[in-house]
């Protein structure tokens, strides 16, 4: 997002203070009536004894595997599935997720594996409904990297989910909510090119077909379709072609 985008979404923001009322009373239904699903079940974590790559995959939600029943369906599986896809490489994978969870959560997690080659962080939709003010938000990320990254790995940041677009918010909370989660992947977005991270960016649209029932996370085409966008650009970011 451009700096005109980002004061675009500042007006869209002030634009919408005559209808915050309405945009709180949707927030308590939404929060009261939509479906909650659990977390995926299965192995968080894959080891081999000459790995040439670790992986820790961070994250909210969307890492748990919410949204489907196993998490060899989920995001980070098809991160791995790709990234091996298109290279000989052995991976160890490690998934560090909770269901819920703001950046400032994540960031009290014990550390499961010291110094990863590839950090990958998926978060800030829970930062984006909590209401996560940009000069936390910005403090948070970066004490994340400082936790559970080592001086060589590898910074990945997951695109903020645009929420004007989930099916399970109404308008005008999900015109709000938009919003403020592009105001937070612009603050993400800035701070990567400014801390030699990396921001990605997806393409996948937000539409039903690829959603579970609750309207709010991805199924298992989604997390396929996603889970390759991010290899993909992980494979460029390392220099390894794509096949």
């Amino acid at each position: 997002m451009g700096l005109v985008s980002h004061f675009k979404y500042l007006i869209g923001l002030s634009s919408l203070i005559p209808l915050l009322p309405l945009i709180v009373f949707q927030g308590k239904q939404v929060k009261a009536n939509t479906l909650r699903l659990p977390c995926a079940k299965g192995n968080t974590y894959a080891s081999h004894s000459l790995a040439d790559v670790s992986l820790l995959h961070l994250g909210e939600s969307t890492v748990a595997g919410v949204g489907v029943k196993t998490l060899d369906q989920g995001l980070t599986q098809a991160i791995v599935k790709q990234l091996q896809h298109a290279s000989s490489l052995t991976i160890d994978w490690h998934i560090q997720a909770k269901n819920g969870a703001s950046l400032h959560q994540l960031n009290k997690l014990d550390i499961s594996i010291q110094n990863p080659d590839l950090l990958v962080i998926t978060i800030g939709v829970n930062d984006t409904t909590g209401l996560t003010s940009r000069a936390d938000w910005r403090k948070q990320l970066n004490l994340c990297v400082q936790r559970f990254a080592g001086p060589d790995t590898h910074v990945f940041f997951t695109k903020v989910p645009n929420m004007a677009h989930f099916p399970a918010l109404p308008a005008p909370l999900s015109w709000f909510l938009g919003c403020r989660s592009q105001i937070l992947d612009h603050e993400l977005k800035t701070l990567c090119r400014h801390s030699n991270w990396h921001h990605i960016k997806t393409s996948l649209p937000i539409e039903e077909k690829w959603m579970a029932k609750d309207g709010y996370h991805p199924n298992k085409v989604g997390y396929q379709i996603w889970g390759k966008q991010i290899g993909q650009a992980i494979l460029k970011t390392l220099g390894i072609p794509d096949s």
